[in-house]
Formats: C-alpha cells, sequence, structure tokens
C-alpha cells in the first residue's frame, strides 16, 4: 500500500510512524506525555508521604511514650497520697489544739489536807 502525502510527513516527523507493524498509534504521543506527567506528580506525592512517615512515630517510640506516661501516673498518684496524708495529720493537729484550748480551765484547786491523828480526838464537852 502506498504512503500518502500526509503521511510521508508524519513519518518523518516521527520515526516510530515508520516502524511497521504493530500499527502506529497517533495519540501516543499525547498519551505518553499524560503518563509523564501523572508520573511527576506521583513522585511528588510520594515524596510528600515519606516525609511525613518520617515525623511519624514507630512502635518504639509509642512504647516509650506509654512507659513514660505510667511512670508520671504512678508519680502523681504518689503525690496526692502524700498531700492527703499530710492534711489529715495537720487538720487533726489543729482540731486537737482547738479543743483541748477551746474552754478556758479551772485552776486547779489545792486538795483538802489529809489530817491524820496520832492520839485519840479529845471528847467535846470534856476537860
Amino acid at each position: 500500500m502506498p504512503m500518502t502525502n500526509e503521511k510521508a510527513a508524519h513519518t518523518a516527523r516521527n520515526p516510530v510512524a515508520a516502524g511497521g507493524e504493530p500499527p502506529y498509534d497517533e495519540d501516543m504521543e499525547a498519551r505518553i506525555a499524560k503518563l509523564e506527567e501523572f508520573a511527576a506528580d506521583t513522585k511528588e506525592r510520594l515524596v510528600r508521604i515519606e516525609t511525613r512517615l518520617d515525623q511519624m512515630a514507630t512502635k518504639a517510640d509509642l512504647a516509650e511514650l506509654k512507659a513514660q506516661l505510667q511512670h508520671s501516673v504512678n508519680e502523681l498518684i504518689r503525690w496526692m497520697v502524700g498531700i492527703a496524708l499530710g492534711i489529715s495529720v495537720t487538720a487533726i493537729t489543729v482540731m486537737t489544739f482547738v479543743l483541748n484550748n477551746a474552754t478556758p480551765k479551772a485552776p486547779a484547786q489545792p486538795p483538802t489536807p489529809i489530817i491524820i491523828y496520832t492520839q485519840p480526838a479529845p471528847a467535846a464537852g470534856h476537860p
């Protein structure tokens, strides 16, 4: 089959067109350009994804964070228990002091003397 002038001009511009079998697809250049554009876009997206992955926490990072969190919770519990005990002791001490000193204490009366007789007591009315 003889080549037309239009096909000959197209073959001169595109050496791929002269390849023969299988037949040359004239839209191939446009499709390849789209694929190359898609590849460039995909490469940019892949770089962004890899950048994010570098910033993501690993299992080891999460395990370390969990251990630190548990340690912090334990320390917080110790502090809370210590503060609660301190406040309780202080409250009991203050209440004891106030209750012991709230009312004035009566002065202590001296005890009545004990009289010990060594001789029988004189009878009343006998000289």
